[in-house]
């Protein structure tokens, strides 16, 4: 096991500047919150750290950075950092074998020894728990220690710079999404591209709509055409993380119309993989109230050209969409 240095007030100081250097030049979400999370760490002389997020929606809790192990996802109320989460309070915990809170199972499996845990829960502006912060076995010179209050306070320091960061990376994440399809909007388009595919001479993207779209809206109302919206972004995003998986993303570009981006894919490649969706979309059903409605769908496919601007690519696709609908729909022109 590591032993480190324990830290003097001028010392601890120069860390905390050294670490908010190393923040002001980083602009990745990712990065900054694994810097934080070193930083605690590190300011409380502990064996690991890891910065956990709050996931309302799936009931779980899982690490956004975990320092010494990897990647943990666990239910919701689980745990030291279940407890720390749902009732709003710090733990400090140096018995945690003799504490019916803590999951000895993972240490049994893995043959880690937990000899003391400080969790620290991670609040928004409104107060409400977005997170938690935990570090794991107290170290110093002088052998195996437990945490004080001390460190109480120092990692709250730090897990109040997580908590900003994280809240602001929310707030982002949340308007980068189309409310009604859970896809990524125009904003997020501009985001992934910059971030994913302006550089890849390789990608592709597709631009398509969904064929006498107005139709189905005048026909069977709009409660039955939001279906339609939701059922399509579906079975595009389905087919995306099936066979593209990290290297592809779906957006709803507007009304009918939606853009597929992919990263190292070939023009050919980009082809085949339009061609897939719209044959899975010609074959669905969507029901809808008392209705069932089937659509097709018209596809435009371009290899992107990494020295022209953004809105010249997705020009090209979309000149290649309209011939797709001047030539019959429900087909993909590349």
């Amino acid at each position: 096991m590591s032993k480190y240095k324990l830290l003097t007030a001028e010392e601890m100081l120069e860390q905390i500047f050294s670490y908010m250097s190393l923040l002001l030049k980083e602009k990745d979400f990712n990065k900054s919150i694994l810097i934080l999370t070193d930083l605690g760490r590190s300011l409380v002389n502990a064996e690991r750290a890891s910065f956990w997020y709050r996931d309302v929606d799936k009931k779980q809790y899982w690490t956004l950075a975990a320092l010494g192990t990897d990647r943990i996802i666990v239910d919701k109320g689980t745990g030291i950092v279940g407890v720390s989460i749902e009732n709003n309070t710090t733990l400090r915990i140096n018995n945690p074998y003799n504490d019916p809170r803590f999951n000895s199972e993972v240490d049994k499996k893995t043959g880690y020894i937990t000899k003391s845990i400080l969790c620290v829960p991670v609040t928004g502006d409104n107060g409400e728990v977005i997170g938690a912060y935990q570090v794991i076995n107290k170290m110093s010179d002088s052998g195996d220690i437990g945490f004080s209050e001390q460190d109480v306070n120092r990692l709250a320091m730090a897990a109040a710079y997580c908590g900003k960061l994280l809240e602001t990376h929310i707030l982002r994440e949340q308007n980068q999404i189309d409310q009604l399809t859970g896809l990524k909007n125009r904003r997020g388009f501009n985001c992934f591209y910059e971030d994913t595919v302006k550089s890849d001479s390789s990608g592709s993207i597709i631009i398509c709509d969904i064929d006498f779209f107005k139709k189905v809206n005048d026909t069977y109302g709009h409660n039955v055409g939001d279906a339609v919206l939701v059922n399509v972004a579906d079975i595009m995003k389905n087919s995306v993380r099936e066979i593209v998986g990290d290297k592809g993303e779906v957006f709803r570009w507007g009304g009918e119309e939606f853009i597929i981006l992919l990263s190292d894919y070939s023009l050919e490649q980009a082809k085949d993989f339009a061609e897939i969706i719209r044959s899975r979309v010609e074959a669905s059903e969507c029901y809808a109230e008392k209705y069932i409605v089937k659509i097709t769908m018209s596809f435009g496919v371009a290899a992107i050209n990494e020295k022209e601007m953004i809105t010249a690519n997705v020009k090209v696709a979309d000149d290649n969409l309209y011939l797709a609908k001047q030539q019959g729909r429900n087909r993909v022109i590349g």
